[in-house]
């Protein structure tokens, strides 16, 4: 049986598929089938072959696209059209990591299309090959390819291939020079595009724009544009891999590691679609930001992946990059062969001029011993461009080196250039990362200062302290945010509550308040919440404006623990904090196992550890204000009071310009939540407990009552009876449960509640993850960001019955005389009375915050 070609059936098919492949990638996926249709049965089988050729290439394909190409100028009658045809492949053989060969082919094509007298379409060559050479970042090369390119290309009535060509023209700039410039070229082919009809090619320009808002330091607004890309490509593989990429990029650079991880892994699922280069960029990410996290064995596994595919690729510039990485991790681990690796580095980081990546190999080198010529290179490249994200290491380093006033002195640069660097970042969730990977170069500027304790010298330290520690806390609550989310955005949050519900064990430790939970799909969640709520939590740098109080700052150094105070330096030596504050858990927990247990293992552990960080510190005054770091926090500081027979006040600051401020005489009134769980057979008798103190207050016995009654409010005291998670991986998912699910620290922290006093009874609730050094974070966090005078929360799991008779007194103290350190140190006497563990009356932490 012959076969029928119908007539015009080619030409028509291609040029649909051109218009959707220029607005509509997704509509393409689904035409593989009828494009090798046309091929066979339409009039002109070159263009059934490119057809297939763009599909492929939507579908990330690469090889297979370039192979089409290929065909369809071999089916061609014309000479011109045998040249033309193929000039798509050389963009796909260059995506599939066949980067010489496609130079190869594209400079073929352009010879012989210009002896063809064809300048519009060795102009169109010219685009692919551009786009070929910066496959191994030869970004000088390319954007002296692609320069004058728009202007040939409309010439010949190319108006898409001119847009293409600007967007070319932009992406070399990125990478390859002048951030500014490449973002103005970006904005004007996302403009001509936009002209055009070019909805996808538009697209990819913004990706460009958030990107140059990524490497000019402004990963959080890249962040708010990635995500809405996102979106839209949702239906483009290709260009969804591309944003998905970048937005991993963006998190790393806020030092938000997991979430940064969790964008990695999910676009290397995408699989195929992902080109050679970019899976090697994939593999670089996670190992740099592995290594960040501590899970350097872990992350040197996927760096050394990285390495492998760039040098298969050969690209240089960022082989250099991962062998550079890579050195840093093997030198964290001891071994030996990090020398001679940064050394290669840093001389194919040379040989391929990259300033960018030459200066990060040369203060590797000069971190891991090498010359101080390297740390000199590396000062004159940062003086000649603008990488924000490096300058503060080289100062750190020559402050390692230097000795004398001198270490000092480049101390003070190195924080300068970190709160320069801070100021540039307007979101609360980069704000809260940007500490994260300074943290050693901070200890040590303040053990440098503290190794001489002068009085100029405290100050100092004090000062540091002031500038690094919870500042995001103070920008929260200084700014007063209660920004609502857009609808759209509120219901995405709402399913993320919903989801991070599900699957979770609904059992409590027998007798206490506490949820367990799992660490399953919270990474994904975490990154989710932080896409969502990036846009309008914005920041501003407001620290400085509130002094420092009388707090009692607590350092830990790298040999010993440090109370820093106005007036001196108190040390502490080495206790052994860690170990001993284990060994006391084990006692301190151990009613909830046998309710009869003996209690005085448990107290002598408290008055050991009282004796040794309370007792130098009580001659400061009756009222202590203290300021913990790191594994400070886990201390029972008031149990530990009260083990010492010691009558002071003492209350815990995130900050140390903070501090407790009791409710108001008169009062605003008071909320009530209390979640109604049928395992928690005291929480009616302490709900009735205090309606009876507080007959008026507002009570919410849901989590969706809970979340509308916060919106805005402005209470006197808020007091919770309920489940509750601490999450120590993810503190903003700590939450309080009730019987229709959780509310979460992430968004009572922008909720807008007022609540002078805060007490919550519930397990864990005064807990904190100290996983952010600078920023520890969980329940008691978010409610001092909401502006809370005083937060209670529990330091391990409650005991239900406990918590009955802790806030009966407690309450019928405050009732009297509005003293929150007075009312709270009764109540504790008065459970010692009924239960003498520590386990029942000992939980209590009290955390001072603030209010305008």
């Amino acid at each position: 049986m012959a076969q029928e070609n119908y007539a015009g059936l080619s030409e028509a098919f291609f040029t649909r598929v051109l218009r959707l492949f220029a607005a509509d990638h997704g509509k393409l996926v689904g035409l593989p089938k009828v494009a090798r249709l046309v091929v066979r049965y339409g009039d002109d089988p070159a263009l059934g072959h490119r057809c297939v050729a763009i599909i492929d290439r939507v579908k990330g394909r690469w090889i297979p696209s370039a192979e089409a190409f290929i065909r369809a100028g071999d089916s061609a009658t014309h000479p011109r059209d045998q040249l033309a045809f193929k000039t798509g492949a050389i963009d796909g053989l260059a995506r599939g990591g066949r980067v010489q060969e496609a130079i190869a082919l594209g400079q073929s094509l352009i010879e012989g299309l210009t002896a063809e007298h064809e300048d519009g379409l060795a102009a169109r060559a010219s685009l692919n090959v551009a786009y070929a050479l910066m496959q191994q970042d030869r970004y000088q090369e390319a954007w002296q390819t692609v320069s004058g390119l728009p202007e040939r290309l409309l010439s010949a009535g190319y108006e898409t291939d001119a847009a293409s060509a600007r967007l070319a023209q932009s992406t070399s700039l990125l990478f390859g020079g002048d951030v500014s410039q490449a973002r103005e070229a970006a904005e004007r082919a996302a403009s001509e595009a936009e002209a055009l009809g070019l909805d996808q090619l538009a697209n990819i320009a913004r990706g460009n724009i958030a990107y140059a808002d990524l490497l000019a330091g402004d990963p959080d607004l890249a962040i708010s544009a990635l995500v809405e890309l996102r979106e839209k490509n949702v239906d483009a593989p290709v260009e969804m891999a591309r944003s998905l990429e970048y937005l991993g990029d963006a998190f790393s650079a806020m030092n938000l590691w997991i979430e940064a991880v969790d964008a990695y892994r999910e676009t290397l699922a995408l699989g195929s679609v992902v080109q050679p280069l970019h899976q090697a960029h994939l593999h670089l990410g996670i190992g740099q930001t592995l290594m960040a996290s501590g899970q350097a064995e872990a992350g040197l596994v996927e760096l050394a992946k990285a390495s492998r595919r760039y040098l298969a690729l050969g690209n240089r510039v960022w082989h250099a990059a991962a062998e550079t990485d890579r050195a840093e991790a093997e030198r964290f681990l001891g071994k030996k062969i990090a020398k001679p690796r940064i050394e290669s580095a840093v001389r194919e980081a040379r040989e391929a001029g990259s300033p960018y990546h030459l200066c990060r190999a040369l203060i590797s080198s000069a971190s891991g011993g090498g010359p101080d010529s390297h740390l000199d290179e590396a000062a004159a490249i940062l003086r000649r461009n603008a990488f924000p994200r490096l300058v503060w290491r080289v100062h750190a380093e020559r402050a390692r080196r230097a000795t004398g006033a001198g270490r000092l002195k480049h101390h003070r640069r190195m924080l300068a250039a970190v709160i320069a660097e801070q100021a540039r970042i307007s979101s609360y969730a980069a704000r809260l990362g940007h500490l994260r990977d300074k943290a050693e170069a901070l200890r040590t500027y303040l053990d440098d200062l503290l190794a001489h304790p002068t009085p100029a010298h405290v100050k100092e330290a004090i000062g540091v302290v002031s500038r690094s520690r919870a500042v995001t806390l103070l920008d929260e609550l200084l700014r007063g945010r209660s920004t609502e989310l857009p609808p759209e955005a509120a219901e995405r949050l709402r399913a993320l509550r919903v989801e991070l519900n599900e699957g979770e064990s609904d059992n409590p430790t027998q007798g206490t308040r506490r949820r367990s939970g799992t660490h399953d799909r919270l990474d994904r969640m975490q990154r989710k919440w932080v896409e969502e709520t990036i846009s309008v939590e914005r920041s501003a740098t407001l620290a400085g404006l509130l002094p420092v109080s009388d707090s009692l700052v607590m350092v830990e150094g790298s040999t010993r623990l440090r109370a820093l105070t106005t007036s001196g330096v108190v040390e502490f030596g080495d206790p052994d904090l860690a170990g001993k504050l284990e060994w006391l858990a084990y006692d301190l927990l151990s009613p909830m196992l046998d309710r009869k247990a003996d209690p005085i293992p448990a107290m002598e552990g408290l008055r050991q550890l009282g004796e040794t960080l309370l007792r130098p510190l009580l001659r400061h005054g009756p009222a202590l204000g203290i300021c913990p770091e790191g594994t400070l926090w886990r201390v029972p500081w008031l149990a530990c009071l009260d083990a010492i027979g010691a009558e002071s006040d003492l209350e815990l600051r995130m900050h140390p310009g903070l501090r407790g401020k009791d409710p108001s005489p008169g009062g605003k009134g008071a909320m009530l939540w209390v979640a109604e769980h049928q395992d928690l057979p005291w929480v009616g008798e302490e709900a009735k407990m205090f309606l009876r103190y507080f007959p008026g207050a507002q009570v919410c016995r849901t989590a969706e009552e809970a979340r509308k009654g916060m919106v805005n409010a402005d209470v006197s005291i808020l007091h919770v009876i309920s489940h509750a998670r601490h999450r120590w991986r993810h503190p903003m998912f700590s939450s309080l449960d009730f019987t229709d699910g959780p509310v979460l620290a992430a968004e009572i922290a922008r909720s807008g509640l007022r609540a002078e006093l805060v007490t919550l009874s519930g397990c864990d609730t005064g807990r904190l993850s100290d996983t952010n050094h600078h920023e520890p974070d969980g329940l008691v966090r978010a409610f001092l960001a909401c502006g809370a005078g005083f937060v209670v929360g529990s330091a391990w799991p409650l005991d239900d019955e406990a918590a009955v008779h802790l806030y009966q007194s407690f309450y019928n103290s405050i009732s009297k005389d509005l003293n929150v350190h007075v009312s709270l140190r009764k109540a504790r006497q008065d459970v010692q009375n009924w239960q003498s563990h520590p386990y029942f009356w000992a939980s209590p932490l009290l955390y001072g915050g603030y209010r305008s």
